[in-house]
């Protein structure tokens, strides 16, 4: 890439995020491995930067890992009202992975994760192979506007049948620009 095309690529990510109408903020990133077996290293950090919240972090598994399952919830809260549940949903990892997942949100929220991926990781994930995250942010224009300021609660675990390998959490924040 030229250093113009990074250049503008850079001015217009630096427009986008200052007209947006909202950020996000992640106060908390967490990976914490279950089958101990499974995993040769992990990292989970967040990074805060110029009202944005950077997650990266890492895996590295020590046999193949196919037919994955991802069970995953996302709550807001708003004191005093009480916490509600935005989704609830149990998907085959390997598809999204594979990328035969049909559903349009699915596609677009993986791909927008892709792209911060040191590979486009496929069913089965290889052993002593360094996954790698970094730098990845959420999309503020991917959220509804009709989202109002809340706190969020994301989590999500990985298995396979009914063992657990690992869950991941992220806790933040949804803001209006004031």
């Amino acid at each position: 890439m030229s250093f113009r095309k990074l250049s503008l690529l850079v001015f217009s990510s630096l427009i986008n995020c200052f007209f947006s109408a909202h950020v996000v903020l992640v106060d908390r990133f967490t990976f914490i491995v279950d089958d101990h077996d499974l995993f040769l290293s992990q990292s989970a950090v967040v990074e805060q930067e110029s009202n944005r919240s950077y997650l990266s972090g890492h895996i590295i598994i020590n046999r193949l890992v196919n037919d994955l399952t991802l069970v995953s919830t996302m709550d807001i809260m708003r004191p005093p009202r009480p916490d509600m549940r935005l989704y609830t949903v149990k998907l085959n990892f390997c598809s999204i992975l594979n990328n035969a997942y049909k559903n349009r949100f699915i596609r677009t929220l993986y791909n927008n994760y892709a792209e911060f991926l040191n590979t486009k990781p496929k069913c089965p994930l290889k052993p002593n192979f360094n996954y790698t995250l970094k730098r990845a942010y959420v999309d503020e224009d991917m959220l509804p506007d009709l989202l109002p300021d809340c706190t969020f609660r994301m989590k999500m675990s990985f298995q396979q049948k009914s063992k657990l390998f690992a869950h991941m959490q992220i806790d933040g924040r949804w803001l209006t620009k004031r």
